[in-house]
């Protein structure tokens, strides 16, 4: 089992994400965003398991606000499921991974500053240690948090 971290670069993602327990990765062909490291996302994309784990952070402040068990990925679902999609007309973020499970919290869960050593830049994707993801648990441990389950 991998621990990912999936970055955001705001709340109103994350928050779409645990309504419809799915996520998106930028497309580098779908647009304005981001053409370098597409080769280094591919890979790390292409190790997202089941049973996997992710924690959903926001990109530059630390804060963590989900955390979900991943159910599978596919790629190309051109259904647009973000605001930033519906006000575009556009699917941005086509590379999916559904969820099995989230736990979200409109707070931060917690505000934490993982070492990720492999994260890869502009796409919002890494691999987080086991004894982070302690100190992550730890803190929801701690809170009521809203859980979404998909049954």
């Amino acid at each position: 089992m991998t621990i990912w971290i999936f970055s955001s670069k705001n709340l109103d993602h994350i928050r779409t994400a645990y309504e419809r327990l799915i996520w998106g990765f930028w497309d580098r062909d779908a647009g304005k965003k981001q053409r370098k490291n597409w080769r280094s996302f591919i890979r790390a994309y292409n190790n997202i398991k089941p049973h996997d784990i992710a924690v959903f952070q926001i990109a530059g402040n630390g804060h963590i606000h989900a955390i979900g068990v991943i159910k599978d990925r596919f790629y190309d679902d051109q259904t647009p499921i973000w605001q930033e999609e519906i006000k575009e007309k556009k699917v941005l973020f086509p590379w999916r991974v559904r969820f099995t499970l989230m736990i979200f919290s409109e707070e931060p869960i917690t505000t934490h500053y993982v070492h990720i050593e492999n994260y890869i830049d502009g796409y919002g994707i890494g691999e987080i240690r086991a004894h982070e993801i302690q100190s992550i648990l730890r803190e929801l441990h701690n809170k009521q948090i809203k859980v979404n389950l998909h049954m």
